[in-house]
């Protein structure tokens, strides 16, 4: 069993870090997160031009954050079935698949949930 360490600021810090890492790494690697950011930017400009309420504001936040989770969660799935099978597997085709179609199941809803808010304003 794991000895259990007492609180460290510093290794609170290298663990930041290691995440701001991941996610630059994501930016530099990945297509989709530019695809995501100029979706995300999209939603911010919209959201000024046409001002949206408190709750408004907070289920964009909310679906556009979890889109973002999917996809670089999505990432890091496709990431381990390639190091897990350099070579092409069935089943990791699969689970890649299915890691990519929750992304896919996520974005439309958070379209959805941008139209619901955003027509009315139009």
């Amino acid at each position: 069993m794991k000895e259990k360490h007492s609180f460290n600021i510093l290794d609170r810090i290298k663990s930041i870090r290691y995440a701001v890492s991941g996610i630059g790494a994501f930016f530099r690697k990945e297509h989709n997160a530019w695809l995501h950011a100029v979706a995300t930017m999209a939603v911010i400009v919209l959201a000024l031009i046409y001002p949206v309420t408190v709750m408004e504001g907070c289920l964009l936040i909310i679906v556009t954050g979890l889109v973002w989770f999917a996809e670089i969660f999505n990432t890091a799935i496709e990431r381990m079935m390639d190091l897990l099978h350099p070579t092409h597997h069935p089943e990791a085709g699969r689970i890649k698949d299915l890691s990519a179609g929750a992304v896919l199941v996520l974005a439309v809803v958070a379209c959805c949930t941008g139209l619901i808010i955003f027509i009315p304003k139009l």
